[in-house]
């Protein structure tokens, strides 16, 4: 009876701790594309997302429905300082439609509402302030950048 006893406790006690123990920040990258003419959508019988969660893991968005939908991408990036993401125009991280690299300098939560909201070809330093947090950004710019994102590459600078 003893022995089973202490069995539950401990089982208990592990399952009670284990949660804490996992309190790393975790990288997550939030797209919102703005729709422009919904009408026109459904018309069009197509369905937009207008939020795409990006885990560590997922490096391509082939499979996302927004690719032909008409809008305008902006941001949200989670993840502990020194999180970087270079977000590409083009398919296997090429470089011929622009990309754009984003690394968090704190550990706040960064927003960009213009992707092409940048100088070209120079880094971008951003101080954290009450509505974001701060990040460097570097743009190579083409057109129709902001509305055309096709894959993600994490932690690696082009």
């Amino acid at each position: 009876m003893k022995i089973k006893t202490t069995l539950i406790l401990s089982l208990l006690v592990i399952c009670i701790a284990t949660p804490s123990f996992s309190k790393e920040i975790k990288a997550k990258l939030t797209l919102f594309k703005s729709i422009e003419d919904k009408r026109a959508m459904i018309m069009k019988g197509r369905l937009c997302q207008t939020f795409i969660f990006i885990e560590k893991d997922r490096r391509n968005l082939n499979d996302m429905r927004n690719r032909f939908c008409e809008g305008e991408y902006s941001l949200s990036l989670e993840g502990p300082s020194g999180t970087t993401v270079t977000l590409y125009g083009q398919y296997f991280y090429g470089k011929g439609r622009g990309y754009l690299v984003l690394t968090k300098t704190d550990d706040k939560k960064i927003q960009v509402s213009n992707l092409d909201n940048f100088p070209a070809e120079n880094w971008f330093v951003s101080h954290a302030n009450k509505d974001t947090g701060g990040y460097e950004a570097f743009l190579k710019p083409s057109p129709d950048f902001k509305t055309n994102l096709e894959s993600v590459q994490w932690n690696k600078i082009p």
